[in-house]
């Protein structure tokens, strides 16, 4: 047997040259669930590395991690989960608004100006509140989006919720600093280059995961993996405010 981790030869249970457990298994339902309590739950090492690897080939690492090479890296729901955080706080300290704050803001321009903070939805105003727990909540709604845009490259569904665990926790670092940015330089124009580093970011982690397939053929599938984001996304908040006011 080969260690997905290192490729050394082993012959028990776990890697004598890493110590990965050799029973590593493609992303499916039951170890999502265990992925999820062990995020919760465990203190999980590999954070730095993990932080190092998205950052220079975010891409090729979530494949490495995908295909069973798993040893050094930090889980991706505790990665989410920590950087999410993270990013709130520091917009708390720095009285800077998240990205789900200016969606509220938006919101309230567009309804009816000066509007009172009751008549935004419900749902909008927990979601400003609870930032990291909102980013763990949109993770699904992505994931099915790139889902069904890369159908064709087989990864399952729960593949793509690790694929997007990572890109959301990395886009955090980059929302943060972004955040403190407009804190020093107080300009116009760090409101919008979040959104465009954000969507940049992920189609580069999506062009190196799947390498295969010609280039418009990603850019489609990418841009098609957008739309649907929107499109669910707009209607999940329908439904939701449909209940809340029942």
């Amino acid at each position: 047997m080969i260690c997905k981790n290192c490729g050394h030869r082993v012959d028990g249970n776990f890697c004598s040259r890493c110590g990965q457990n050799t029973k590593v298994e493609r992303i499916n339902f039951p170890n999502f669930l265990s992925e999820v309590s062990e995020s919760i739950f465990q203190i999980n090492k590999g954070f730095f590395y993990t932080l190092k690897e998205l950052f220079v080939r975010p891409g090729n690492s979530i494949k490495e991690f995908l295909n069973g090479k798993r040893k050094n890296h930090f889980k991706p729901i505790a990665y989410v989960l920590t950087l999410s955080t993270f990013y709130f706080l520091i917009t708390q300290v720095i009285h800077q608004n998240t990205w789900i704050d200016d969606l509220v803001s938006g919101w309230m321009e567009g309804t009816s100006i000066g509007a009172a903070e009751a008549e935004v939805p419900a749902v909008l105003i927990w979601f400003s509140k609870n930032y990291a727990y909102s980013a763990l909540l949109l993770l699904p709604v992505f994931s099915l989006a790139s889902y069904l845009s890369f159908l064709k490259f087989g990864k399952n569904y729960l593949e793509h919720m690790v694929v997007n665990s990572y890109v959301t926790g990395q886009l955090a670092i980059f929302y943060a600093l972004f955040a403190i940015g407009r804190t020093v330089f107080e300009s116009e124009i760090l409101e919008m280059i979040p959104v465009l580093v954000a969507i940049g970011y992920t189609c580069w982690v999506f062009w190196q995961l799947f390498s295969e397939g010609s280039s418009m053929t990603k850019i489609l599938r990418l841009i098609m993996t957008y739309v649907l984001y929107l499109v669910f996304s707009v209607g999940l908040l329908i439904l939701i405010m449909g209940i809340s006011e029942s």
